[in-house]
């Protein structure tokens, strides 16, 4: 490879393992090196769990896991990027009168208490406007996106960062990574509908002309298809996974496809809730879906969520736009959708 000008890392920490994405430009944006590891690695559970509806994350078996990752993959870059999973961050919208630019920040400031369910002095607080323009006239309502990240979990990465060695340019929700890598440019005229499938959540977001309307998350993903296997054919989790990433939505086997069914119908039901009430409250329809995690990467996923929709939905690519040697291309074409999150947030780097 030629002798670039700039790297970056994305990191993405998830409930069971973390993708390490490193990225550098030079005419255009490449893919350096990349390393995933599995929590199974340490044998004493997940790298992340919620307490009480809390993040709780081991600073231990992370810290060791990416000094692993990034002497074994020889990734050289220190600049990182981490995600923040979207279950730690609280997204809400609300309205406000017509105002001034000037006057928004103060109003935001005045509502946040009574949105957040945390103290402010506990959180970092970020928003921007989704719908109507800044007036002094008085008549149209401005719709405002609010999301808050507990400090103590920025607190925690940045613990992570430095015993590995590693300067953090930014912490970012999980939602912005994805939109980064999976909104082109010709999509952001279009009303598009991200669906990621982790391990323990789904999160479904709305983007409208690149900006984020909706951020929903709730408790079916990629876990409970496994189980569900384990479960129904009295077989151990390694198996079920194999059985899920082989048949999974197909009609290979038909008995194979009903079992994992009920969770599918699920988060297809959350996704017609949510685009049914973008409808009525703004009469916009969805224009297409892109479903990304690794519980995303079911054969005939994306086949069976668009039959079911009636929408056009793809398996999220985010190396789609980016350099790689023709010799990875079938490895990336297996695990890309899952890697999405980390390309979005190395990405980052990239932005003007």
């Amino acid at each position: 490879m030629p002798l670039f000008s700039k790297s970056f890392l994305g990191i993405d920490v998830g409930t069971s393992s973390i993708k390490v994405v490193e990225l550098q430009k030079s005419k255009g944006i490449a893919l350096s090196n990349y390393a995933v590891l599995s929590a199974d690695y340490f044998g004493e559970g997940d790298f992340q769990t919620r307490e009480k509806g809390m993040l709780s994350i081991s600073e231990d078996n992370i810290s060791e896991a990416l000094a692993v990752m990034l002497k074994e993959a020889g990734i050289k870059s220190k600049q990182a990027f981490f995600s923040i999973p979207d279950y730690a961050t609280f997204f809400t919208t609300f309205d406000l009168p017509s105002m001034s630019t000037e006057e928004i920040p103060e109003a935001v400031k005045y509502e946040a208490p009574r949105r957040i369910p945390l103290p402010l002095s506990e959180v970092i607080l970020d928003w921007q406007l989704i719908k109507g323009s800044p007036s002094d006239e008085g008549r149209t309502p401005l719709r405002i996106l609010l999301v808050a990240v507990p400090k103590e979990v920025i607190n925690q990465y940045q613990n992570i960062a430095l015993t590995v060695g590693l300067k953090v340019i930014a912490l970012e929700a999980e939602v912005f990574a994805l939109m980064r890598a999976l909104v082109k440019y010709q999509d952001k005229s279009n009303i598009i509908c991200l669906v990621d499938i982790g391990e323990r959540s789904t999160t479904i977001n709305v983007v409208a002309q690149g900006i984020l309307k909706v951020s929903h998350s709730f408790d079916v993903a990629g876990e409970d298809f496994t189980k569900a296997f384990s479960d129904s054919l009295q077989i151990d989790k390694r198996k079920a996974e194999t059985i899920k990433r082989m048949y999974g939505l197909t009609d290979k086997n038909p008995g194979i496809k009903e079992i994992i069914k009920p969770k599918i119908e699920a988060i297809i039901k959350k996704i017609q809730n949510i685009t049914d009430e973008l409808y009525l409250e703004d009469k916009e329809r969805i224009g297409k879906i892109i479903i990304s995690g690794g519980g995303a990467m079911l054969t005939g996923g994306a086949d069976y969520f668009s039959k079911k929709l009636d929408l056009p939905v793809e398996l999220a690519d985010p190396f789609l736009d980016i350099f790689y040697p023709p010799t990875l291309s079938e490895t990336l074409k297996k695990i890309s959708s899952g890697f999405t999150i980390a390309v979005g947030m190395a990405l980052r780097g990239f932005n003007k």
